[in-house]
């Protein structure tokens, strides 16, 4: 591989690879042992020069010409149960942290503004109201988040210390119940004694934030900022700047006595001075200290990999050029809405639903089942049940190729999974023939993902079927970890909870004790409006009519059936409400029917971008389902309207900002600026959602 670096700096690289053998060394080449077996594999690179830049690359590599056979595996006997008694039950939350007030930023280039500061390293303990019973306790991450697993129904009190190292205090109250939100956020009043409230923003020279956090190498670096006294004795431990480049501290100090920050980002340490104002340090006027180091993050300019022939192998992943996504940019942007998951949360979930029978410390999973051993245990391919199967290319969403089948077993059985290929990357017909031709012949097979509906024994009373999520690698194998968009892995269940929902968790799945699998997901309805088809015989839209209705009936089954009230059942039974096997691609719910502009609006936005996942994340009210709720489209753009925050941005509340859509393909292509009738369309948006794109973060753009 190339890579420059503007300031000379010296370089460390690690490796890793999705399958295969990979040797990580220090060093910008490496040797890969491609896997025995077909499909396509790809290789990462994290390059890092030392002072808090970091660099990522991705290459991609197909084994389908070798014609090597994946070694043969030993039949494990699957049954979806806990490999353990769940003992621990309950509702996933986040807590998201922040200072009490968005703060004033001074302007840095992009124009002054307020941002939210989301408050890292921050110990918190929950307990239950009334008893004082301790539940969880833990510490904020670099997000100012923590996840709490586990909880029951009821009524906790959330105890936190601002200030680092002092003692914990109420910070705010926490009911869990069939209504509560995922996230959970949580404001911290500032002890009275703390007259010193400092923040600031850490950055790179080139815009970038100091360090990276990365759950598929397991690299989670930041810079760090320490009050200390002009001796240089520490005042405060050193505390993380946060992953959006934040800092808050609060400490009692002198009031008139002048002090120094240490701003530590890798091997780069700069002292800055933190002077009284004219009333000394007050609580009631906050201190700014920000500081943009020397240092610019490497280049990664050229990836290429070679055969032992000298040939080239593979491809480079690069962004679509031009594409919208490109201006927000990162691994956490796209398909984390929910969460992230690492490997070790991963396998517990895996070993959660029966999949594996356990996990050692950095999440490899033993005795792990494979993609033949799911379907036997399904029935697939026995001819005791239909099974219906379509392909196509699923462009509005993640653009691959998907290769549908799904079987019922029985009223408490169902069972889907889907086989992806990548899609097409221009917009003729002729690719998508060919494309889909090439995952007709399983080449370039990236995963396929499976989903069950099925009961599992001590969940959900033993006998109250929920849905399961697995994934398996070309050669058939279990892995933790997938890559849908270009922008890196992402494990499981957080991969596929973003867009299929999870009432039960908003956050990573829990990496200890025996947690129940029961997620609260649902299935997605097929909408042909969003595919695109081959326009060869069978696989044209028409011929496939039948067969992608009757996955939607089955899809509707594990909603309660037709007659069913849940989001997604009445979205199919509007797709048919004139009969036949074609879904109605024209079809607007009865509140968005008029007028007509507001009628557009749904086909062009809600229908391509939001609501089927929308549908599917469910809550005791459907508050998520915009099919029933145009109400909430006002094109308000105060920024403190929810709606405005996660689609338009541009707020001080950054972890929402631009949020949605959370797919990458569904973002690019609603915003197409080659699009017919774009300029329409971007009126359509500015009236009813306040903006036509995603706007920057205050005062510093996300890099």
């Amino acid at each position: 591989m190339a890579v420059s670096d503007a300031d000379s700096d010296t370089l460390s690289y690690q490796w890793r690879a999705t399958a295969g053998t990979i040797d990580n060394r220090n060093a910008a080449t490496t040797v890969w042992t491609l896997p025995a077996g077909p499909g396509l594999h790809f290789a990462y690179v994290l390059v890092s020069d030392g002072r808090g830049g970091y660099s990522e690359r991705q290459y991609a590599v197909s084994t389908d010409a070798l014609k090597i056979n994946a070694p043969a595996r030993t039949a494990v006997t699957y049954a979806p149960a806990p490999a353990t008694k769940v003992t621990d039950a309950g509702v996933v939350l986040r807590l998201r942290a922040t200072t009490p007030t968005a703060l004033p930023f001074a302007d840095a280039g992009a124009g002054a503004g307020n941002r939210s500061v989301y408050l890292s390293d921050m110990p918190v303990a929950v307990t239950v109201k009334g008893t004082g019973t301790v539940v969880f306790s833990g510490t904020t991450d670099a997000a100012g988040e923590l996840n709490l697993p586990n909880l029951k129904d009821g009524s906790y009190t959330v105890n936190c210390a601002t200030t680092s190292g002092g003692p914990l205090r109420s910070c705010g109250d926490l009911t869990v119940n069939a209504t509560s939100s995922s996230v959970a956020p949580l404001e911290p009043s500032i002890g009275a004694g703390s007259n010193l409230r400092l923040y600031g923003h850490v950055a790179l020279a080139d815009g970038g934030v100091c360090g990276t956090r990365n759950d598929y190498f397991g690299i989670y670096a930041s810079a760090t900022v320490q009050l200390q006294q002009a001796d240089g004795q520490a005042v405060t431990p050193a505390r993380r700047v946060n992953r959006f480049g934040d800092y808050f501290i609060d400490a009692a100090v002198a009031n008139n006595t002048p002090l120094k920050l240490r701003i530590q980002c890798g091997s780069d340490v700069h002292i800055a001075d933190v002077l009284p104002g004219a009333g000394g340090f007050l609580s009631v006027s906050p201190l700014e200290v920000s500081h943009v180091t020397g240092n610019r993050r490497p280049a990664i300019t050229r990836m290429i990999a070679n055969g032992p022939d000298g040939n080239v192998r593979g491809r480079e992943v690069l962004a679509e050029a031009g594409a919208i996504s490109n201006t927000l940019p990162g691994f956490e942007r796209f398909l984390t809405y929910k969460g992230t998951d690492t490997a070790l949360s991963a396998c517990m979930y895996y070993r959660a639903i029966g999949a594996v029978s356990g996990c050692n410390t950095q999440g490899g999973m033993e005795n792990p089942i494979t993609f033949d051993d799911w379907k036997k245990h399904h029935l697939f391919g026995t001819g005791k049940n239909p099974e219906p199967a379509a392909t196509y290319i699923n462009q509005r969403d993640l653009n691959l190729v998907r290769r549908m089948f799904a079987t019922k077993v029985s009223d408490t059985q169902v069972a889907f999974y889907v086989c992806n290929n990548p899609g097409p990357e221009g917009r003729t017909q002729a690719e998508v023939n060919e494309v889909i031709d090439f995952g007709l012949a399983s080449e370039r097979r990236v995963a396929c993902v499976a989903m069950e509906w099925s009961t599992a024994p001590g969940v959900q009373g033993g006998n109250t079927p929920f849905t399961k999520f697995l994934t398996f690698g070309p050669d058939g194998s279990l892995i933790p970890s997938v890559n849908l968009d270009g922008r890196g892995e992402k494990f499981m269940p957080g991969a596929c909870i973003a867009c299929h929902g999870g009432s039960k968790i908003g956050g990573r799945f829990p990496d200890r004790g025996n947690p129940s699998p029961f997620l609260g997901s649902r299935f997605l309805g097929f909408d042909t409006g969003n595919y695109l088809f081959s326009t060869v015989a069978s696989l044209t839209e028409a011929d496939q009519g039948k067969a992608l209705r009757d996955l939607n009936e089955l899809v509707q089954h594990t909603e309660g059936g037709p007659s069913s009230i849940t989001a997604t059942a009445k979205l199919i039974n509007g797709w048919y409400a004139s009969g036949g096997n074609q879904l109605d691609k024209a079809y607007v719910p009865t509140p968005w029917q008029a007028p007509a502009d507001k009628a557009q609006f749904y086909r062009e936005v809600i229908g391509t971008s939001c609501r089927t996942c929308h549908a599917a994340l469910g809550s005791a009210e459907d508050r998520f389902d915009w099919d029933s709720q145009p109400n909430l489209f006002t094109g308000s753009t105060d920024p403190s309207n929810n709606m405005y925050r996660h689609v338009c941005g541009g707020t001080p509340e950054l972890a929402v900002n631009g949020s949605m859509p959370n797919a990458l393909a569904s973002l690019d292509r609603l915003l197409d600026s080659s699009a017919p009738g774009i300029d329409a369309l971007r009126a359509r948006m500015k009236k009813y959602l306040g903006c036509s794109a995603p706007a920057e973060d205050p005062v510093y753009p996300r890099r």
